[in-house]
């Protein structure tokens, strides 16, 4: 039977236009369909939907409903619902609850009363299937952003749903083990008869394995299909689609180095008992640009979370001069940081108390804070929680928050997942032309090559503990 979405209209709050309006559409059960489409245009919104999350937790359904396999997610209990819908969300530390790998998926068993006797089995399949039988017993707190992504959906995939939803899966994983999850997918597809719906910005990794490619805009899935191997690449473009092969277009000017802001001397860093960071040392000047890439779980997060003071570290990390772990409170703010997960850095009630927080000096705040919000098409959202955005909006929201700060160096770990191509072009740029307007050093960490290539002065990758200058560097 598969998802029917009939006429369905829903709004976050009765003040807000419809986010989704007057949708119809279905999805068969025996294909692998990819969801894409603009940042902010719904596709999150209807994963929720279909995984009954939506409205019970958030938001008002005003016409129609959603139907999988013939029934209401939204009614089921949790046990029910679990095993008509399984859903990974964007941001996987949402969904955890228990302290290990092991203990999570066990956790996810329990809850749908599974016989202790068949735990093990599907315990272990999980685990394979998303190549992760090395974290079985790690802390959840001390992985990666992919490695967590990976845990996420090998707890989907031991519950053994009729429907597997995922939204950006590959975000934060490094396009080797994007290209093993995918064609994993399609094998459980095949040979399980699960079905899948994913929405993703960036369709590479699916090449070959989805059956369909929709498209959603303003609410709604365009009666368009899309092939991504042979499609116009300005039309890609147009519809925010990240595609193989096509270039980013940075617009900024060239850099000027200056002096050196930001070094590392026998860097080493741990995440619980396990020393990810095997003495790195490293010099990052005024007004460049860096890209740092490596697989998931090489230590891009560990290492920008040494610099935060989340994670201890031995050897040396300078700021002009003087080690961070001895700057005064006043000299905090002199590296900016964005995070992997948005969420943890947002201090205000509201959207725009959010932008006003990064501005409270200044006093032209109240106009500049419209400005900003209409720039990164976030002033319709401007009176509600910045927890009630989707994660691609929580991205653009704290990374124009950040910009707005003093700081002598820019720290952003994935500053671009899960954006479509036009938002990742404007994150870029406007970070970019910060750094070279104000003469700060960026750093930003990114498992898509060619934004590294295209954008970066110089790429860096981490590798088995060790930070080696690319061979693909632009300069």
């Amino acid at each position: 039977m598969g998802i029917t979405f009939d006429n369905l209209s829903f709004k976050y709050s009765e003040n807000l236009k419809p986010l989704v309006d007057k949708l119809g559409w279905s999805v068969d059960r025996r294909a692998i369909t990819v969801l894409t489409g603009a940042s902010g245009c719904g596709k999150s919104t209807l994963l929720y939907l279909a995984a009954g999350l939506y409205p019970e937790n958030s938001g008002i359904i005003t016409t129609g409903h959603v139907l999988i396999e013939g029934k209401d997610p939204a009614k089921l209990n949790p046990p029910e619902r679990c095993r008509l819908v399984g859903m990974m969300f964007q941001n996987p530390e949402l969904q955890f609850c228990m302290d290990t790998v092991r203990n999570e998926i066990l956790f996810c068993l329990e809850n749908i009363a599974i016989p202790q006797e068949e735990m093990e089995e599907k315990l272990r399949f999980s685990l394979d299937f998303c190549g992760i039988r090395d974290l079985e017993n790690r802390a959840l707190l001390s992985l990666s952003g992919g490695e967590k992504q990976k845990a996420a959906l090998a707890c989907v995939v031991a519950i053994s749903p009729e429907w597997v939803l995922l939204d950006e899966p590959f975000a934060n994983i490094d396009d080797m083990s994007a290209r093993s999850i995918a064609a994993a997918l399609g094998k459980l597809h095949k040979e399980k008869g699960v079905g899948i719906l994913a929405v993703d910005h960036r369709l590479d990794n699916w090449i070959g394995i989805a059956d369909n490619v929709a498209i959603m805009k303003d609410g709604r899935i365009i009666p368009e299909e899309i092939d991504v191997r042979n499609a116009n690449p300005e039309k890609l473009r147009d519809l925010g689609i990240i595609a193989p092969g096509v270039h980013y277009a940075p617009s900024i000017p060239q850099p000027t180095p200056s002096d050196i802001v930001l070094e590392f001397h026998n860097l080493k860093a741990c995440r619980g008992k396990k020393e990810i960071l095997h003495g790195i040392s490293a010099s990052f000047r005024r007004g460049m640009i860096y890209a740092i890439i490596g697989e998931s779980g090489s230590g891009k997060s560990t290492l920008f979370g040494a610099l935060s003071g989340i994670f201890p570290y031995s050897g040396k990390a300078l700021l002009d001069g003087k080690d961070i772990k001895h700057l005064k409170r006043s000299e905090a703010g002199m590296i900016g940081f964005i995070t992997q997960n948005p969420q943890d850095q947002f201090v205000g009630g509201t959207v725009r108390d959010e932008i006003l927080s990064s501005l409270r000096k200044d006093p032209e705040a109240a106009s500049k804070s419209e400005e900003i919000l209409r720039a990164i098409k976030l002033w319709r959202y401007r009176d509600i929680s910045p927890y009630l955005l989707s994660q691609g909006q929580q991205r653009r929201l704290g990374t124009a928050a950040l910009i707005a700060y003093d700081c002598h160096c820019l720290v952003c770990d994935e500053p671009t997942y899960a954006q479509d191509l036009m938002n990742t072009m404007a994150i870029m740029d406007a970070l970019c032309r910060e750094a070279r307007e104000r003469n700060i050093a960026l750093i930003f960490s990114t498992h898509d090559r060619q934004l590294a290539a295209d954008y970066a002065d110089e790429i860096l990758t981490l590798k088995e503990g060790q930070l080696y200058a690319d061979s693909e560097s632009s300069l």
